[in-house]
């Protein structure tokens, strides 16, 4: 029997997938980044919850899994704290370090286009949706077809 299938690496569906270092690289910053601000999240959550005013006798005062009485003043506001705290708790990536820091390599000419007419495509769909009248590229995304020549270096003789 093959060891490489006994010892579970050669499954259906663990197919390798080329992806390019650029994008795996952004994929992890953007994990980074969602787990800081989980963790950002959780953090002001359970700022809410401990800040929370509670009456005489209240277990939710010192217990986090215990319901407030019906009187407590900030009962509302704790219940939506804690429903925000267990979603930071739940979605969290359980690991995600911070890559280390690469060089930054601009995108080329092809790649920005395409993301700068994904945002204007995605602009005018926002307008269709929202029932407003599409109107012309944002000119603050698009730069103007009319647009001045660049400035050209001069030889020095």
């Amino acid at each position: 029997m093959d060891p490489q299938k006994m010892m579970g690496f050669d499954t259906p569906g663990d197919q390798r997938v080329p992806v390019p270092v650029r994008d795996w690289n952004a994929m992890r910053l953007a994990i980074w980044r969602s787990k800081v601000a989980w963790d950002i999240v959780a953090r002001e959550a359970a700022s809410l919850v401990a800040q929370a005013a509670h009456m005489e006798g209240c277990a939710g005062k010192t217990v986090e899994t215990d319901p407030c009485l019906p009187d407590c003043p900030d009962r509302e506001l704790r219940m939506s704290a804690l429903v925000i705290l267990n979603a930071a708790r739940q979605f969290a990536p359980a690991n995600a370090r911070k890559p280390a820091d690469a060089p930054y390599f601009a995108p080329s000419r092809e790649y920005f286009s395409e993301v700068m007419a994904e945002l204007v495509a995605a602009r005018a769909e926002l307008e269709v949706l929202r029932g407003d009248q599409p109107t012309e590229p944002p000119t603050d995304l698009v730069p103007a077809l009319e647009a001045k020549t660049p400035p050209q270096l001069k030889e020095n003789s």
